[in-house]
């Protein structure tokens, strides 16, 4: 009898380990039978799933922007509490967070001279862009804005920041970067709020 396969629970272990690979050996290694080798299953029984790297590729894409959206639309709260809680899903504060912007990096720099992957960047680069306009929006709507903000531009400046504390937590060696980061963005927040 035929072994019934839990394709939601192989692509969970595909997905994690995809990741993996990518955040500790870079998109070189993103390979078929690596990321088999990694999962502990068949390469052949991975290839029927992926017949070729730029599956594979889109898939982690697609999958990566599946979990931030999940904990993105989890978010409770409300005003500047819920603002401060989707900025933090947006940086690497813990392992999980780090090897998705490890997995994104990698990725986006292959998709800068892959047409069939810019997509798949692009999505992910305006998703961020979402959020912050949702941040500024939930701020508005709850008084938390100066009167003299411009919400457009105020969107443009929370994303170059998210990106540069995003870039800045993968460098930093610090053990507990969460309390700079919330230091930064109540900084920020209180700038905004005239």
């Amino acid at each position: 009898m035929p072994r019934l396969i839990d394709h939601d629970h192989r692509n969970d272990e595909i997905a994690a380990a995809a990741f993996r690979v990518l955040a500790r050996d870079g998109i070189a290694a993103l390979s078929v039978r690596r990321v088999a080798d990694e999962a502990g299953i068949a390469t052949a029984s991975l290839r029927r799933a992926f017949p070729t790297q730029d599956e594979l590729r889109r898939f982690c894409f697609e999958r990566l922007q599946q979990e931030v959206t999940a904990r993105l639309l989890a978010v409770t709260g409300r005003g500047r509490e819920r603002a401060m809680r989707w900025m933090r899903e947006l940086l690497p504060l813990d392992d999980s967070r780090r090897t998705e912007l490890l997995v994104q990096l990698q990725l986006s720099r292959l998709a800068l001279t892959d047409d069939g992957l810019q997509g798949h960047a692009r999505e992910l680069h305006d998703g961020v862009h979402r959020v912050c306009a949702a941040v500024i929006s939930e701020l508005g709507e709850t008084g938390g804005l100066g009167a003299d903000i411009d919400p457009v531009l105020e969107t443009e400046r929370l994303h170059a920041l998210l990106d540069g504390l995003a870039l800045h937590l993968i460098w930093t060696s610090s053990t507990d970067p969460a309390v700079d980061v919330d230091r930064v963005l109540d900084r920020h927040l209180d700038s905004l709020a005239g």
